[in-house]
């Protein structure tokens, strides 16, 4: 009788088990739809419009047409690419909308929950316990954001709070460079009001990316500064990894592992991040390189290891290390080189830069620059020239002569001295430090025969000089007048003959000066020390006096002979010895 009664307890319990768990789920699943269900219920009320302001799309809404709400997954869920189903002419027309404005396809982003679901992507080793401090510091995350698609943005907040331990977080600083898209302004404000984490700043004019930074750093109170994009999903875990080497160290900046969400259908791509480190060429624009071909390799790959750059976007500082490197330098303009000035600068100034394995941020990488501004000039280069003339010491020159200057143009770009005295009340090292401590896989930035200065040919003497003619697009001989404008040429890593921006092109058959392109190509040539001729590396012609009218030039085969091919340059004179020895 008691073995009968135990068995129909058992059973009784069993079926409760299974009815409770049952519920549960049900209900969890309702819960994990019930954002994308209003979301979708809120959507399709809207009808399709766009409204034109000054030649720029606005705003842009659409009625859903592809999802039933009854989908059991919500389009996207744990890193899954989307589809849009049947594309019509609407859809294909909002679509590239959605290119032109934010340089990635909003509509199927738009189709998502803002709380989309990533996988752990983390090896096991970063779940060990007491992998990382216990006590970590609270930080202040900063995201700025200019006309950012609603669904990206939020998206991009959630994913913060959802997988981020809260005692972590004091507060997330939405930066708003001065957008116009009416979803960013009431809209904005009254979703996140529920959210006493989020606080947002707005600039009361266009910043530009590196001053909105700027700007949502100093009204931070945290002692760390998390800086991310406003187009990213933060996966499990990231957090914890990301502050711990800067908690170990007050001069240490940390980047997470970046990977990427696809721009054209949203899925997550999480197999090339973790065999990558950050880098650059001359031209200081950067890149990824692969982890295989550093000098230095660390035993355990999964610990943050050592890295010259970074891409800038994404990444941990300590507050009062930042500030001890001059923050960003607030006459860059816009966007583009602080990635790399911060970098090189983390390391002179006695820091260093690691990427971390453990954390991953997956990020959008557009398609195109939407957050760029009109400018009245080349900000690359601008910037480029500003960080060359205050952190690279004597070899500033490398990049000054990739631009064809002689020397660094003040009037032009701006007074740096109060940069220069950033770096030595920092008590900061030099370049050279820098590449043989972080990057010693920088490339020799010197080519055989490389010169700077005047360009003279051998039949006419020291008195003549090889001129550029602005008014014609091309080069003759004139008498030298020493000024450094006209007559200055650098012959430089691009092996080009440069002489600010303009490059000597040669077709195969005809001469003139272009606007260089670093292509090589059309614009590469050759100086032959021995025999002193500058010969086409396309076409295999030498550079030749017109000996006839002793002022035109004139392509022709080479012949070591003729003096009108012996060509007299000042040699470019730099200690290369702590380069790669590849060459550019």
């Amino acid at each position: 009788m008691i073995r009968v009664f135990n068995k129909k307890c058992f059973l009784a319990v069993l079926l409760s088990i299974i009815f409770v768990t049952a519920l549960v789920m049900v209900y969890s699943a309702r819960w994990e739809m019930a954002d994308f269900q209003n979301y979708i219920q809120l959507r399709q009320n809207l009808k399709y419009k766009t409204t034109v302001a000054d030649g720029n799309v606005t705003e842009f809404e659409y009625i859903l047409q592809t999802l039933d709400p009854r989908f059991p997954t919500p389009p996207g869920d744990m890193g899954v690419a989307v589809s849009a189903g049947v594309t019509n002419a609407e859809i294909a027309s909002l679509m590239k909308q959605g290119y032109d404005m934010q340089g990635l396809n909003q509509y199927l982003s738009d189709l998502m929950s803002v709380h989309r679901r990533l996988p752990d992507t983390r090896d096991a080793w970063c779940k060990e316990p007491n992998r990382f401090l216990p006590d970590l510091p609270e930080t202040s995350i900063v995201i700025v954001f200019y006309n950012e698609a609603w669904s990206v943005l939020v998206r991009t907040v959630h994913s913060i709070l959802d997988r981020s331990p809260p005692k972590l977080v004091k507060e997330i600083i939405l930066v708003d460079d001065f957008s116009y898209l009416p979803h960013t302004k009431t809209q904005l404000d009254d979703y996140f009001a529920a959210y006493p984490k989020v606080r947002i700043l707005r600039a009361p004019t266009r910043q530009g990316l590196i001053r909105a930074r700027l700007l949502g750093a100093r009204n931070s109170t945290a002692p760390l500064i998390t800086f991310l994009d406003a187009h990213v999903e933060c996966t499990v875990g990231w957090l914890e990894a990301l502050l711990d080497p800067v908690a170990r160290n007050w001069m240490t900046i940390a980047i997470p592992t970046i990977d990427w969400i696809d721009e054209h259908d949203m899925h997550l791509r999480t197999e090339n991040a973790p065999t990558y480190y950050g880098a650059y060429d001359w031209d200081l624009n950067f890149g990824w390189w692969g982890r295989w071909s550093r000098v230095k390799q660390p035993q355990n790959k999964l610990e943050p290891f050592e890295t010259p750059a970074m891409a800038g976007g994404l990444f941990a500082i300590n507050r009062t290390f930042f500030e001890l490197l001059g923050w960003y330098d607030e006459g860059f303009e816009i966007y583009g080189i602080e990635n790399i000035e911060l970098s090189m600068k983390s390391w002179i100034c006695g820091g260093r830069m690691l990427t971390v394995p453990c954390s991953r941020v997956a990020h959008i990488q557009k398609t195109g620059h939407p957050y760029l501004m009109k400018a009245n000039k080349d900000v690359v280069r601008a910037n480029s020239l500003r960080l060359a003339e205050v952190w690279m010491d004597e070899y500033k020159q490398v990049i000054f002569d990739i631009y064809g200057l002689p020397r660094y143009p003040v009037e032009e770009v701006g007074d740096v001295s109060s940069r220069k005295e950033v770096r030595r009340k920092a008590n900061c090292k030099t370049f050279r430090y820098y590449i043989e401590t972080a990057y010693p896989e920088m490339k020799n930035p010197l080519i055989e025969g490389a010169f700077r200065g005047e360009v003279k040919n051998a039949a006419l003497g020291n008195d003549t000089c090889l001129t550029y003619h602005a008014a014609t697009n091309t080069v003759g001989m004139a008498s030298c007048d020493h000024e450094e404008k006209s007559q200055f040429w650098v012959h430089n890593y691009y092996q080009e003959m440069n002489s600010y921006k303009h490059c000597l092109d040669y077709t195969g058959s005809e001469l003139g000066v272009f606007g260089c392109h670093r292509g090589r190509g059309n614009q590469a040539w050759q100086y032959k020390i021995d025999s002193r001729q500058i010969k086409s590396v396309k076409h295999g012609k030498c550079l030749a006096l017109d000996m006839e009218s002793r002022t035109f030039l004139k392509m022709e085969d080479c012949d070591g002979s003729k003096e009108a091919q012996k060509w007299l340059v000042t040699p470019v004179s730099l200690d290369v010895s702590i380069f790669a020895k590849t060459k550019g």
